[in-house]
């Protein structure tokens, strides 16, 4: 959803992972590569966490977050939300489709035996991993809400992994809604 445009060129953009206690390295790798991905395109981008360290904005009202960003000169946040994350067992069952090239024969006995077993063999157990995420970009002078996506990543290889991909969703989302722009590029 986008709501307004904005020209973030002036100021530096605050990055701020909003994740559960138990997720602090995570945490830091998502605001890391989010405000690198910003910065890569000429933005001045932070991670909250290299500004203001581990504990934000916790136990500040919302009064004294914005007083705090905008003493900062921070002309904006972009938020990065866990909103949900699911672990689920599923079953894979055997394929009938990796049988080997030595059944691969006119021997029928051969053939019987290997389909027979792909059929009556069990299969096995994987543990899916799916998360739902947020994010938020926000004016701190006017606290206006200017544009916001929600993704899912599906069974991340690691964090590193997931953190990069999901920077690369987001600025791309962006610039393809006109949110942001490649300023190298503009300047040329």
């Amino acid at each position: 959803m986008i709501l307004e445009p904005i020209n973030l060129e002036t100021g530096r953009i605050v990055v701020v992972a909003i994740l559960k206690e138990e997720d602090k390295s995570l945490c830091k790798q998502m605001e890391n590569h989010l405000a690198a991905d910003l910065c890569n395109l000429g933005y001045d981008a932070i991670s909250s966490i290299e500004l203001y360290g581990f504990k934000t904005i916790e136990g500040l009202d919302e009064k004294q977050i914005v007083s705090k960003l905008m003493k900062d000169d921070i002309p904006a946040v972009l938020t990065i939300v866990l909103l949900s994350k699911q672990k689920e067992k599923n079953h894979v069952p055997k394929s009938m489709f990796d049988l080997e090239e030595r059944y691969n024969t006119n021997d029928f006995s051969i053939y019987y035996t290997a389909i027979h077993n792909k059929i009556y063999e069990e299969g096995y157990y994987v543990n899916d991993t799916n998360y739902f995420w947020e994010s938020n970009l926000f004016s701190v002078s006017d606290q206006k809400f200017i544009y916001s996506v929600q993704t899912q990543s599906f069974n991340p290889f690691n964090k590193a992994s997931l953190a990069h991909e999901y920077g690369k969703l987001i600025i791309d989302d962006m610039l393809k809604n006109n949110i942001i722009k490649d300023i190298h590029k503009s300047r040329e």
